[in-house]
C-alpha cells in the first residue's frame, strides 16, 4: 500500500513507514486490515486538511456545511416546505432576504420529495425557480419517490447521490426512508449511512422531519439520532402568516433569526415592510376572532343564567341560586357573581315585571332587607 508524501506530509510518511514496515514481511490478515484501517482514519501532523466549505449564509454567518447531516424541523403545516423552496431557490438565485449563497461556483442541488403528489412537486420546483431575479446555473434535479417503496426510496437516493454528485441535496422527508421511526437499529444505521454518504460524496444532506405535537422535538428514534448528528437544526414557527426560522443547533457561531411571510400567488417574501405589515394584520385578526369568542361565550353564560331563573321561577334568593349553580360546576362563584351584577346593571335581566323573574338590586328593595332576603321576582 503505497501513499504521497503529499498525503501525508515527509515527516508523518516517515513515522508511518518505520512503525508499520519493519516487519512487513510477517503481517497477518488482521494486521493488514488494521493497517488500511489505520492509514485511512489517522489524523496527520504535517497532512493537509482543506477547511470546511458553507452552502449559505444568515446575515452573514454560515450554515448548512459541505460533508455533514442537517435537519429542518416543525409541526405539520408550518412552512417547512416553503423553506426548502427558499434554500434551493437561494444556490440559484444567490440571495432572498438574509440569506446568501456562500459558494463562489454554481452548484448541483437534488431534492427527494417522498410526500407530495407529483403535480405539487412540479409546482414547488416551478416556484424554486420563479424566486429572485439572478441564475447563477446551478442546476435543480428534483425526484417525486412517493410511489416507492421504502428500500427503494433509500437506494435510489443513494444511486442518485452517487451518480448526479451534487453539493446540496434535500430529503423531504426523512420518516419515509425507514418504517418504523423507533427502531433502535434501523434508525441509527439509517442515520451512519446518510452521514458516510455525506462525507463520501463531499455534500450536505438536509432531512425533513416532523416535531412531536406533545413535546416539540423531533420525531421518533430517527429524530433524536438525526440531532446527535446533524450540524445545523433549522426550526420553523408559523404565528398567522408570518414564519419565523430559528437555527437552536448549529456549530460555530449562532445563527440569527429571521422570517419570511406569503405574498400574491403565495409567493415567499422576506421584504421586511410586507412581513411588518402581515403581523399588524394578523395581529388584528387575531384580536378580533378572541373578542368574537369571548362575546359568544358571555352570550352563552347570559342564556344559561337567564334560563335557570325561568326554571326556578323566583323561589330562591341570590346567593341560594348562585350556590346552585357553582355546586352543579357551571361556573365558579366569583365569576357568577360577577356576571349577575354586570347583567342587572346593563338590564340583560329584566326589570321586574309580573311575567319575568329577576334579581332586584339592594337599594331598590324597600326596608332593611339584604342581599339573603332579596328574592327573584
Amino acid at each position: 500500500m503505497q501513499e504521497s508524501e503529499e498525503q501525508y506530509g515527509s515527516c508523518a510518511l516517515s513515522e508511518l513507514i518505520q512503525s508499520l514496515d519493519a516487519s512487513a514481511s510477517q503481517l497477518t490478515a488482521d494486521d493488514v486490515e488494521y493497517r488500511e484501517k489505520m492509514m485511512q482514519c489517522r489524523i496527520m501532523r504535517d497532512k493537509y486538511y482543506a477547511p470546511k466549505e458553507f452552502i449559505f449564509k444568515v446575515n452573514g454567518i454560515t450554515t448548512v456545511s459541505i460533508g455533514d447531516l442537517h435537519l429542518i424541523q416543525a409541526q405539520a403545516k408550518q412552512g417547512k416546505s416553503t423553506l426548502v423552496t427558499i434554500l434551493v431557490a437561494v444556490c440559484r438565485c444567490g440571495q432572498f432576504g438574509p440569506v446568501e449563497y456562500a459558494l463562489d461556483h454554481p452548484s448541483k442541488v437534488i431534492v427527494f420529495d417522498t410526500e407530495q403528489f407529483e403535480g405539487d412537486s412540479h409546482s414547488q420546483l416551478m416556484m424554486m425557480h420563479e424566486l429572485g431575479e439572478d441564475d447563477n446555473g446551478t442546476e435543480i434535479i428534483m425526484f417525486n419517490l412517493r410511489n416507492l417503496g421504502f428500500e427503494e426510496r433509500k437506494e435510489f437516493i443513494n444511486q442518485a447521490i452517487m451518480r448526479e454528485k451534487p453539493e446540496f441535496v434535500i430529503i423531504d422527508g426523512i420518516r419515509d426512508l425507514i418504517p418504523d421511526i423507533n427502531d433502535p437499529v434501523g434508525c441509527p444505521t439509517l442515520v451512519q449511512e446518510l452521514m458516510q454518504l455525506a462525507s463520501k460524496m463531499n455534500c450536505a444532506i438536509l432531512g425533513v422531519l416532523h416535531n412531536n405535537p406533545s413535546d416539540g422535538k423531533a420525531r421518533g428514534w430517527i429524530g433524536t439520532e438525526w440531532i446527535n448528528k446533524c450540524g445545523y437544526s433549522f426550526e420553523v414557527q408559523k404565528s398567522g402568516s408570518v414564519v419565523t426560522v430559528k437555527t437552536p443547533v448549529f456549530r460555530g457561531a449562532p445563527v440569527p433569526d429571521w422570517q419570511f411571510t406569503f405574498g400574491e400567488g403565495k409567493k415567499p417574501t422576506c421584504d421586511l415592510d410586507f412581513v411588518a405589515h402581515r403581523q399588524k394584520v394578523d395581529k388584528a385578526i387575531e384580536e378580533s376572532k378572541k373578542a368574537a369568542i369571548a362575546k359568544a361565550k358571555r352570550q352563552n353564560e347570559i342564556n344559561l343564567v337567564i334560563d335557570e331563573l325561568q326554571k326556578v321561577g323566583g323561589k330562591m334568593k341570590r346567593s341560594d341560586f348562585v350556590d346552585k349553580l357553582t355546586n352543579e360546576g357551571a361556573f365558579k362563584k366569583s365569576h357568577l357573581q360577577e356576571l349577575i351584577k354586570e347583567m342587572i346593571e346593563s338590564k340583560e335581566i329584566p326589570l321586574m315585571t309580573d311575567k319575568s323573574f329577576i334579581f332586584v338590586k339592594d337599594n331598590s328593595t324597600a326596608g332593611n332587607v339584604s342581599d339573603e332576603d332579596v328574592p327573584i321576582f
